[in-house]
């Protein structure tokens, strides 16, 4: 895609067949509030999206706004003998980490999760100077209002809960990423510690602590808890954990969700999927999150968790592959 230097902003989401209906509903919106004089690649990581979903989704391109959808099983294989023998790598939420080492023409790139409605232009946030940190983003809401959270990643990751970022937007400094080498250093953490709460989110703080370009919580304002920012400062909305608009019909802020779904060919099949959406399903995703708060809970009580037994350990191991 031709553009003036400088004028081009890289997008990359991650999901799956199943939820790439939900990446169409929030592209629909970045391109409603997009900047008619800038150019936008929009990339879709995966590992096999269906024909019939892939034209869904090419058909929203304008004349500055670009889709490609990206199979990394290629790539995934070039490094398997790099990979632990997990499964970690092969969840699309592990995808934002190959980003920097796929892409080596960009200096920086966003990442953005599919459960996201875009309310201002994102170019703006690409704009930022975020000088020599490693990523930009905004605090994440579960760990500051909520204890359990909050103090396991501060009792396990050794991180401040007003520290910790939520990787669902996020600014990726790549020159930096390839330069400190942070997908070797997250191959050599996965050997050392297994993170069980927030996973993929939780490698990415350690791994970037201290080296984060802090947002204005507008661009990424989650629906959870008490929400920081006033309506007019929204410029991405989150909709995190249980607050998703095609499960609950009392999700706080759906109006937006629905207003640019409405705009979209998977509307009826979303509007569907919010019908079909069972009282007995809302009530295991409330069992989820209590078991999640479970596992937070003995995380934190664990003798070995990361920050008193392996921290030194994998110090070492990042040291020596700097």
């Amino acid at each position: 895609m031709k553009s003036k230097k400088g004028n081009l902003v890289p997008i990359f989401y991650a999901c799956d067949d199943n939820f790439v209906k939900f990446t169409i509903v929030s592209m629909r919106s970045l391109i409603d509030n997009a900047n008619s004089k800038r150019q936008y690649q929009l990339y879709v990581l995966n590992t096999g999206i269906s024909d019939a979903m892939i034209n869904k989704t090419k058909a929203l391109e304008t004349e500055n706004v670009k889709i490609s959808f990206v199979d990394v099983r290629g790539y995934l294989e070039k490094i398997s003998n790099k990979l632990p023998i997990r499964d970690y790598y092969t969840k699309t939420t592990y995808f934002r980490l190959f980003i920097a080492e796929m892409y080596p023409e960009y200096d920086k790139a966003l990442y953005v999760d599919s459960d996201t409605v875009f309310l201002g232009d994102v170019s703006k946030l690409y704009d930022t100077d975020i000088k020599d940190n490693y990523v930009a983003a905004c605090h994440e809401q579960v760990m500051v209002q909520t204890d359990v959270f909050g103090n396991y990643v501060e009792k396990v990751l050794g991180i401040k809960r007003n520290n910790y970022f939520n990787a669902g937007i996020l600014l990726i400094n790549c020159t930096a990423f390839r330069e400190k080498q942070i997908l070797d250093k997250f191959i050599g953490l996965l050997g050392v510690y297994n993170f069980v709460v927030t996973q993929d989110q939780d490698y990415l703080n350690v791994l970037c602590h201290n080296k984060v370009y802090w947002l204005h919580q507008g661009w990424n304002t989650e629906v959870y808890g008490d929400i920081p920012v006033a309506k007019k400062d929204i410029k991405i909305l989150h909709y995190i954990m249980v607050s998703k608009p095609w499960h609950y019909p009392d999700c706080r802020l759906k109006e937006y969700f629905w207003e640019y779904a409405k705009k979209t060919v998977v509307y009826e099949e979303i509007l569907e999927g919010l019908n079909r959406y069972t009282d007995e399903k809302r009530s295991n995703d409330k069992l989820s999150c209590d078991r999640l708060a479970e596992i937070a809970q003995n995380e934190s009580d664990r003798v070995d968790r990361f920050v008193n037994k392996l921290y030194m350990r994998w110090r070492d191991v990042k040291t020596s592959r700097t």
